[in-house]
């Protein structure tokens, strides 16, 4: 036996993972910022309500949760340059279409979000989300299902997850101080997970819609599983981390639980802080090979 082989097959760096992985949640904080982008276009032309629901999200929320009017389509396009940036740095672990495609992306945002290009937000939540959407395609399609993939699918998931778990939170927080508005704040959130129109959820079950629904896609339950998925895969490349593994398991068991319901219908503040620091103590323990180095295992002589 010889015993302290890396973790890892040749090639496959602490480095070049931490850079995939900053470009996967770079893009997803791009996508993030579009869609906020265009669901406040879309909220403005339903009438003063819909808008100044977005400015009371953008006052309780963390800063960039959602961003100032006028500087939406700006964030994501650093969001999509700091996104290129990694991927220029990650020692030839993505595909070269896919670097190419980056900075295409961080370029076509950029000229959107700037000078007259400005003026219309919902030009550059499109421009975003397609840039964004052609790298995930381009990524998912030319992508080996290795390490790096599987990294690649921490770094949307998890950041996607506590992003939407801040955003309720918000919304739960300007409910219970303004009762008047939360009609207005829970349709705000379901503006941005793409519902418009008569598509639109009634208000009470949005945060049961956006937290505990595994089916829909930007929802925290979907998001927890398909961390977990990607840790399981990881484990399987003798990367995992098995506390890590267990705390996501343990995070996507309480989101199933029926007593989340109850509470998110009696406390929505206490239910989404739980929430919330489910996710934020999956994202302290770390990703596998990000933050920490890979670790010895035996392997046969």
């Amino acid at each position: 036996m010889t015993v302290g082989a890396r973790a890892y097959r040749p090639g496959v760096t602490l480095t070049s993972l931490t850079h995939v992985h900053e470009v996967a949640a770079a893009l997803e904080r791009a996508d993030a910022s579009a869609r906020v982008l265009g669901a406040r276009a879309r909220a403005a032309r339903d009438g003063a309500g819909p808008a100044a629901a977005f400015s009371a999200l953008a006052s309780a929320g963390p800063d960039g949760l959602v961003p100032a009017v006028g500087t939406g389509g700006a964030l994501a396009a650093r969001h999509l340059e700091q996104a290129a940036l990694a991927a220029a740095a990650t020692e030839g672990a993505l595909p070269t279409d896919v670097v190419e495609a980056l900075v295409h992306a961080a370029g076509a945002s950029r000229a959107q979000a700037g000078g007259a290009n400005a003026l219309d937000p919902a030009g550059a939540a499109r421009v975003v989300r397609r840039e964004v959407a052609s790298v995930r395609g381009l990524a998912a399609h030319s992508m080996r299902r290795d390490e790096f993939w599987e990294v690649m699918r921490l770094g949307t998931f998890l950041p996607r997850a506590a992003w939407m778990s801040a955003l309720l939170l918000s919304c739960a927080r300007v409910a219970a101080s303004s009762p008047e508005s939360a009609d207005a704040v829970w349709l705000a959130a379901a503006r941005v997970a793409g519902a418009q129109g008569d598509d639109l959820p009634v208000p009470a079950d949005v945060p049961m819609l956006l937290v505990i629904d595994d089916r829909a896609p930007i929802s925290v339950a979907y998001s927890v599983e398909k961390v977990t998925s990607a840790l399981f895969a990881l484990s399987r490349h003798g990367a995992g981390d098995s506390a890590l593994l267990a705390l996501s398991r343990a995070t996507a068991a309480r989101l199933s639980n029926p007593s989340l319901r109850d509470l998110l219908t009696a406390d929505a503040v206490l239910a989404m802080s739980e929430v919330l620091n489910a996710i934020g103590a999956l994202a302290v323990v770390g990703v596998p090979g990000v933050g920490s180095e890979p670790r010895p295992r035996a392997t046969a002589a």
